[in-house]
């Protein structure tokens, strides 16, 4: 290849990338459907003749997408540690910061993976492929320098809270609301991780019992019922319905746990008042 090929060359792979890295938050934003060829180029500065040269179709856009803005696959593979106690400690960060209330655009509201889920759900099998294998990076990479047992069973788990929690977080209408979704995630993935470190059938000295297992302990009822646990009378108001506004969380906990029946409050009273 002589230098105007290589010239060439390297300028076609900066525009393809350009145009994948305008391409990848429209379709978040906006959906595959409501995205148009026009709108990618205008967003990259470029013509719409310029993009046959890069791409045959949108849905090819829309799959290269599905490979874009992956924080979670994009931050382990910079893991740099060499035994598992290290690269566990480095997994353990990359989720805190994917699932991170903290920063104006968490990375959990800017994955692909999590943004595009319900529409590659409904779309094509190549999209359906494309995301799965991208799952599948992940927990290859999750599962890195790790004597992870359970047969993968808290890979996965901790993959699909993660990028649930992301999908969860996004639907809310508040940053109250996406901050505690973040924050409940959090905590679920990190006691999932916790089971990277359990030795097949032993639970590790330095992971003590949790207290929720003793506690409960004493709240275990003499029978046993099958039936579900009691709904509250009635939920908290939605703000806007009759001029009605949302309670505050701890007059939300409150109202609920008085409309439970009191004689089957015990248990699931602390259950809510601990975890929710």
């Amino acid at each position: 290849m002589n230098t105007e090929q290589s010239r060439k060359a390297a300028h076609n792979k900066r525009v393809r990338a350009s145009l994948l890295s305008k391409a990848a938050p429209l379709f978040r934003e906006k959906g595959p459907d409501g995205v148009g060829i026009d709108e990618v180029m205008g967003r990259a500065g470029l013509t719409r003749g310029a993009f046959y040269a890069h791409f045959p179709s949108k849905e090819a856009v829309f799959l290269e997408s599905l490979r874009q803005d992956t924080p979670l696959l994009q931050n382990l593979e910079r893991r740099v540690s060499q035994d598992q106690k290290g690269l566990l400690a480095e997994m353990r960060g990359v989720f805190d910061n994917y699932l991170s209330s903290g920063n104006p655009k968490p990375q959990a509201l800017r994955c692909t993976l999590a943004g595009l889920a319900m529409d590659v759900a409904r779309g094509s099998q190549e999209a359906r492929a494309t995301h799965e294998a991208m799952q599948l990076a992940i927990r290859v990479e999750m599962a890195r320098g790790q004597d992870v047992h359970h047969d993968d069973v808290i890979v996965q788990a901790a993959l699909n809270l993660a990028v649930g929690t992301a999908v969860l977080a996004a639907a809310q209408n508040t940053e109250t609301g996406r901050a505690s979704a973040l924050k409940a995630g959090q905590a679920g993935v990190q006691d999932l991780l916790d089971g990277f470190a359990a030795q097949s059938g032993v639970v590790p000295a330095s992971i003590a019992v949790p207290e929720v297992v003793v506690r409960a302990q004493e709240f275990v009822p003499t029978s046993v019922s099958t039936s579900p646990p009691p709904r509250p009378a009635m939920l908290p108001p939605i703000a806007g319905q009759d001029g009605a506004t949302v309670p505050s969380l701890p007059e939300a906990k409150q109202d609920q746990m008085q409309s439970a029946e009191p004689a089957k409050r015990g248990f699931w009273a602390w259950i809510k008042r601990k975890f929710f």
